[in-house]
């Protein structure tokens, strides 16, 4: 195993897809999806008003990679080369070895099934190379698109928490997804 926990946050790749670093160049990128209240409507961060809002973002992810925390990639279209959204890791208990999940889409890239093709990526880096037994996942209960991003990439759902979520003034109830290493292993062996 590394001694980086993120493995410095590495390049991953799917059929369509590039995972890869955020960086300064990326601000106009991010600031398309970020800026667009549909799109953050459920997120717990607000949407981006100005550039500014972006750049300071993009700071403090720069900074957290250099303390190994972030694993925030950037979600890059193969076939354009344009970063459509991000995925990482909020939340990391690493005593426990869990992380929670999160996603972010620009709103014309919905319904292609291109956020299941990248949680499934990084899921499988999440076991395979941070060596993680569980990654859970949260949706508000309204966000149901969501929701449907996690079964598809094979999470199970366990519950309703009331109220665990406080985003854009208000607490909300959210529904609790979750993959064990043990689930990511028998649903690889069942394709292999």
């Amino acid at each position: 195993m590394s001694e980086l926990f993120f493995w410095n946050t590495p390049l991953l790749v799917t059929r369509r897809l590039l995972l890869r670093k955020l960086g300064p160049d990326d601000a106009e990128a991010i600031f398309e999806y970020a800026s667009v209240d549909e799109v953050t409507k459920y997120m717990t961060w607000d949407t981006h008003k100005a550039i500014a809002d972006t750049h300071a973002f993009i700071n403090l992810t720069l900074n957290r990679y250099l303390s190994d925390e972030a694993g925030e990639w950037g979600i890059i279209l193969q076939e354009t080369g344009k970063l459509i959204g991000a995925i990482g890791f909020p939340q990391v208990d690493k005593k426990n070895n869990h992380a929670a999940i999160g996603y972010v889409l620009g709103r014309r890239y919905w319904g292609d099934g291109l956020m299941p093709e990248a949680v499934r990526r990084v899921l499988q880096f999440a076991f395979q190379d941070m060596t993680l037994n569980r990654v859970e996942c949260i949706h508000a209960v309204p966000n149901e698109k969501s929701g449907r991003v996690m079964q598809k990439a094979g999470m199970s759902f366990e519950g309703i928490a009331r109220e665990k979520m406080f985003a854009k003034g208000k607490y909300w109830d959210v529904k609790q997804y979750a993959i064990l290493r043990s689930d990511w292993n028998e649903r690889k062996e069942a394709v292999e």
